[in-house]
């Protein structure tokens, strides 16, 4: 496993309709888990995902397919930081099965300004949040 002990965990339920007809978890699928990883720890990660002057967008998403996932109840994710700018942060998500690696996925995320739909400087609680879960 490639996580820092700062991650934070993550169980995700898989349904039987997220494999492909290869008996695998669907690659379109797997960015959905990666998104509801991100989501779930959000909490943790960044306190409010959004509020009335700010919003956070995604703006890439790269994902590194290690070994396939196959159907199970669940599986394990782990989410944390791994770079902090000046109007974005990028997240780095590993998908765990039977303690191996499968995927491993960074999102870029901005920070908007609401009423300028325009980046905007990332305010200092947040950096603060993200700081304690930072892992380069």
């Amino acid at each position: 496993m490639r996580a820092p002990d700062n991650a934070i965990p993550v169980t995700l339920a898989l349904r039987w309709s997220d494999q492909d007809a290869n008996a695998h978890v669907n690659n379109a699928t797997i960015v959905t888990l990666v998104e509801e990883a991100r989501v779930r720890a959000a909490k943790d990660l960044i306190g409010p995902i959004s509020t009335e002057s700010i919003v956070h967008v995604v703006r890439s998403l790269n994902v590194v397919y290690d070994a396939e996932l196959t159907y199970a109840d669940s599986i394990e994710a782990r989410v944390w930081v791994s770079h902090i700018g000046n109007t974005s942060y990028t997240v780095t998500h590993e998908l765990i099965q039977e303690g191996k690696s499968c995927v491993t996925a960074t999102a870029t995320l901005v920070v908007i300004d609401t009423t300028q739909r325009r980046p905007t400087p990332l305010p200092e609680d947040l950096i603060q949040r993200l700081r304690a879960h930072l892992s380069e």
